[in-house]
């Protein structure tokens, strides 16, 4: 990167091609001329063709030619440097590989880029540093092309092997780590590992070649939210210096979206909610996890205000989040049912009861509500899964002659 700081713009156009994917988009002409104009202003003759065949538009073929004759001209300066600087040193040598490979992402040609960054990878010989940028640029690759899960679970393994690896350790390279895996967590719903990774990194945040800024604030302010219990909520976002500046000053639905729920203002937070939920369906990373972490938090917020009282009236609930009583005690039975909420629902009486208080009969116990809560859950589990495992002896034992 020519600047500190600065993300590559092709990095953007991944969104608005998954964008023209979604019902919602897919005849958005703003967003198909955001997508071309970005194309254009990089040349990207690759992925111009692969996405003109993704979409089935016409493919402009003075258009197409006069960005591939640019990168082919490019290539070729980059190759003729190559070939100008063998004898050279090495930091130069590796300077122009990099280029190419950087340049080869940038056009979308994915399948050149990854030959090159996999060659380098896999060529021991070269310094580990250069073996490390290589593997990154193959997380980037897998990232920037529809977010190939298994392509980026193959690099984050070969860079937590190499970097693990070094003696005395790379303390940028351990940093860049923590965002291209915390990124690979959200990917695959492990919110606990990825809020403990972005706290971490904001602070010393370098990896603007994989996203902006203001996209790991967005990640870590998500995985905060569904993660972390609501005692470490405020330390980690609020108290932590790098954090609580971006909050306050450029992310404030963000900002809004924590202090709503933290504060016990629910009508804000199912509003706060609702644009969290647009936004990650139109992220390709977050997209096939949206319905999932809309339905926990819907569930953390509904724990929360079950917690501070054995008896709560639905009319009041239905009013605290700005809901219908009919909607808030569906939504309350379903969970009930699923043994996610320990509650039963009284409708004569138009109340939900927490059964840890049903049970206790008056008794006072010391512990909190919410490990009241999470016992109980506890219990019922195991009474569950100890009647199917009963029922599966008591089967095995019709067909075993003992």
């Amino acid at each position: 990167m020519e600047a500190e700081g600065v993300t590559p713009p092709y990095m953007k156009l991944a969104k608005l091609r998954f964008c023209l994917k979604l019902p919602e988009h897919q005849n958005d002409v703003n967003i198909k001329n955001e997508l071309l104009a970005g194309i254009k202003a990089g040349n990207m003759a690759p992925y111009y063709k692969e996405v003109c065949t993704e979409f089935g538009w016409k493919l402009d073929e003075k258009f197409y030619n006069e960005m591939k004759d640019a990168n082919t001209k490019r290539l070729t300066e980059l190759d003729t440097e190559h070939e100008k600087n063998m004898m050279d040193e090495e930091d130069q040598v590796s300077g122009i590989w990099q280029a190419k490979l950087d340049y080869l992402c940038s056009i979308g040609d994915r399948e050149e880029a990854f030959k090159l960054a996999d060659s380098k990878f896999s060529d021991k010989t070269n310094p580990k540093s250069h073996r490390i940028d290589a593997v990154f640029t193959l997380f980037r690759i897998a990232y920037f092309h529809g977010c190939d899960i298994k392509a980026m679970t193959d690099a984050i393994e070969k860079a937590s092997e190499l970097i693990e690896g070094i003696s005395g350790g790379d303390w940028s390279a351990r940093n860049k780590l923590k965002a291209y895996e915390g990124v690979y967590c959200l990917a695959i719903r492990q919110y606990c590992r990825a809020a403990e990774l972005f706290v971490d990194v904001v602070p010393t945040f370098e990896s603007y070649e994989l996203a902006e800024f203001g996209t790991i604030i967005r990640y870590t302010v998500l995985a905060c939210m569904i993660a972390l219990p609501r005692s470490n909520l405020r330390k980690k976002l609020m108290h932590h210096g790098v954090m609580a500046q971006a909050l306050h000053s450029q992310y404030k639905d963000l900002r809004e979206y924590f202090v709503s729920l933290y504060d016990g203002h629910y009508f804000e937070f199912l509003k706060c909610l609702a644009a969290v939920e647009q936004d990650m369906k139109s992220d390709p990373l977050l997209h096939p996890h949206y319905r999932h972490y809309v339905q926990e938090m819907r569930l953390r917020a509904y724990k929360q205000i079950l917690q501070a009282y054995r008896s709560l009236s639905l009319k009041y609930m239905a009013q605290c989040f700005g809901v219908s009583v009919e909607f808030i005690e569906k939504e309350v039975a379903r969970f009930a049912a699923a043994g996610q909420l320990q509650c039963k629902i009284d409708s004569v009486a138009g109340n939900v009861v927490t059964t840890s208080h049903i049970s206790e009969k008056g008794d006072c116990r010391s512990e909190a509500p919410e490990a009241s809560l999470d016992r109980g859950i506890l219990y019922q589990t195991t009474v569950k899964r100890g009647d199917v495992f009963l029922n599966r002896l008591k089967k095995l034992a019709r067909v075993i002659d003992f």
